[in-house]
């Protein structure tokens, strides 16, 4: 009988002691401050991404997308279903060598983007660093996200640039999985250069009587590269997008001269340079589509493939 009433007093104490402890808890807590701290503990931050202009973009299934990065446009027809890709740019659409993969999508001019783009009401233009602040800015004004990509140099920006579009719009594992096929095709084209002679060369692209090349940082150096030909420019000292002057790419004197389509007439008939080995009989000029050699992205890995048979086939 004492057991039982001394249990009685004790639950009685316990259920005391617990009411006052919750009297106490709202004396110091009001009820608004707890369920405050409890909402906010379980909702979760929406997550962003900041781009290259230091802008953060809500990661979202983003439904109605515009591309006026060249990159891009063929980034995301690997990463996005076939109708979230409303336009590209329209020099990809008239002018890349795999234009077909694209369909009927709209072409964006560069020239004109405002009012084209606002046509077609979509929920993200993603655009590259030449893109006018100005146009980021209307566009914004009228609930558009954009995000810029960024510098466009070759490889390890277009892998960059997968991984970050792949997280905006909320599919990582596309990402990654056209990330691991970029690196296993540009390892297949090392791996096919095993045991041979590499030539020595360099990019050129003559306009006028001006000389641009491409070398080591850029994607052409790339192409060279993966495409088995010795960068002379590189060895040189050059970096990025030199303009040369006659007198300097007769001191390095290629073999071999990579440039884009109907490049090699105009190059060999210059005062000069026609006396470049390249443009003798033991020598070579190799013409790759503009849409290709100009390509950044994906297109180094189908540029560097056709430089190989070209070379070495």
């Amino acid at each position: 009988m004492n057991s039982y009433f001394g249990n009685i007093i004790g639950l009685v104490i316990c259920l005391v002691a617990a009411m006052g402890g919750v009297l106490l808890l709202g004396f110091f807590y009001p009820v608004n401050v707890t369920n405050n701290i409890k909402n906010s503990m379980g909702a979760p931050q929406p997550q962003v991404i900041v781009d290259a202009r230091s802008r953060e973009v809500p990661v979202h299934e983003y439904q109605r997308i515009v591309s006026i990065n060249p990159v891009a446009d063929q980034l995301l027809l690997d990463l996005v279903e076939p109708q979230r890709l409303v336009a590209i740019t329209a020099t990809n659409r008239r002018d890349h060598p795999n234009r077909w993969r694209f369909g009927d999508r709209v072409g964006i001019e560069i020239s004109d983007m405002l009012a084209p783009v606002l046509a077609l009401q979509p929920d993200l233009v993603v655009v590259s660093k030449h893109t006018d602040e100005a146009l980021v800015s209307r566009w914004r004004e009228n609930g558009i996200e954009v995000f810029d990509l960024g510098e466009m140099r070759g490889v390890q920006d277009t892998k960059q640039h997968i991984l970050l579009l792949s997280k905006l719009l909320s599919v990582p594992y596309r990402g990654r999985r056209l990330t691991s096929q970029l690196m296993d095709s540009l390892t297949a084209l090392e791996v096919a250069l095993k045991g041979k002679d590499r030539v020595r060369g360099l990019y050129l692209l003559a306009i006028g009587d001006s000389f641009f090349g491409g070398t080591a940082d850029t994607s052409y150096g790339d192409i060279l590269h993966y495409g088995g030909i010795i960068d002379q420019a590189a060895e040189s000292g050059y970096r990025g997008w030199p303009r040369y002057s006659g007198e300097q790419l007769v001191v390095m004197n290629p073999d071999l001269i990579v440039t884009r389509t109907g490049g090699k007439g105009i190059i060999c008939r210059h005062e000069s340079l026609r006396l470049l080995k390249a443009c003798g009989d033991s020598g070579q000029i190799v013409e790759l589509p503009r849409g290709l050699s100009d390509d950044p992205g994906l297109g180094v890995v189908e540029a560097a493939r056709l430089l190989q048979q070209l070379v070495y086939d």
